[in-house]
């Protein structure tokens, strides 16, 4: 089993609470199209401690059976249409 952790920036002009429910009810019944995909985990960063929003949503956690279709993964068009998706909403991601 792979593992992929992505950290997902927020676009600093959306609320956290916002990107939050995009991320949930928007992003991922697109990203959980990638061919593929044995899991999909989203761990949701919480606002700091003095209750100022995070300057990050959280991170994706992506798992596949092999290298291979990982790599394979990456190369689909349901890949790219789940980053163009992130582009678009503006939210940047890392990893």
């Amino acid at each position: 089993m792979i593992k992929m952790t992505i950290v997902v920036y927020r676009n600093p002009d959306v609320s956290h609470e916002e990107a939050i429910r995009w991320w949930k009810e928007e992003h991922f019944p697109i990203a959980k199209r990638i061919p593929g995909l044995k899991g999909y985990v989203v761990n949701v960063a919480q606002l700091e401690e003095d209750g100022t929003e995070p300057g990050i949503m959280g991170t994706d956690e992506i798992y596949f059976e092999s290298r291979e279709a990982a790599d394979a993964a990456y190369r689909s068009p349901e890949w790219a249409e789940s980053r163009a998706h992130t582009q678009k909403a503006g939210h940047t991601l890392h990893g």
